[in-house]
């Protein structure tokens, strides 16, 4: 399942990470690279310090607390969460995420958008799934949430500037197929209470719902 989410996080709260990202240092992103990526990685990520980290955290909490973020991940752990800058010219090859970070096990890849669309062109997140290529250019505030499995690439910044948070989770659900199906039921529940409230339908629903999670979930 791929999904995009628009505007995860309020105006105000983006405004402040941009300025506090205007005072911090980006690195080369070859450095966090894999060996078969190094030639592929053309963009820049932000130094790890205090500062950094309590910017990334303030988008964490902000991502998560919107409406069917943690419905889509199920996360367990994060295994790796970054801030990563592309100027004009730069870009990121097709590639694939590595499947295990810092010993975690990465299922989902995420990208939030922090650059309004007005601001850059070009940089578009382009994943090739069984359906072929497509396509995602991010707003800021957008979220694109994504299997790790599939090969991706960011195409060149155009012109103006892409900055974009980024991660990969291990899911309480390690099968996409599973996370998709209780992405479902989940909205099947809500929406038949909103209609009819605790009807028959709703806690037979709410039962497949619980036994499923409780099933597949991976503690």
């Amino acid at each position: 399942m791929i999904l995009h989410l628009k505007q995860v996080i309020d105006p105000d709260t983006l405004t402040a990470v941009r300025e506090k990202l205007a005072g911090q240092t980006f690195t080369d992103g070859k450095l966090t690279a894999g060996w078969a990526a190094k030639g592929l990685k053309n963009n820049q990520q932000l130094e790890k310090t205090k500062a950094a980290d309590g910017i990334i955290e303030l988008l964490l909490k902000r991502m998560r607390a919107a409406s069917g973020v943690d419905s889509a991940m199920r996360p367990k752990q994060f295994a790796r969460v970054m801030i990563n800058r592309y100027a004009e010219g730069e870009f990121y090859g097709m590639h694939m995420d590595d499947a295990l970070m810092a010993g975690i096990r990465t299922d989902i890849s995420f990208t939030l958008g922090l650059t309004s669309l007005q601001d850059y062109t070009g940089g578009a997140l382009t994943i090739d799934d069984s359906s072929g290529q497509r396509s995602w250019r991010l707003d800021a505030g957008d979220l694109l949430i994504y299997p790790s499995h599939y090969l991706h690439q960011v195409e060149p910044v155009e012109h103006g500037e892409r900055l974009a948070m980024v991660g990969w989770v291990q899911s309480l659900m390690r099968d996409p197929q599973q996370r998709e199906i209780l992405f479902d039921l989940q909205a099947a529940v809500k929406t038949e209470h909103e209609l009819n409230g605790h009807s028959e339908q709703f806690f037979r629903l709410t039962k497949s719902y619980q036994n499923l999670l409780r099933r597949w979930a991976d503690r």
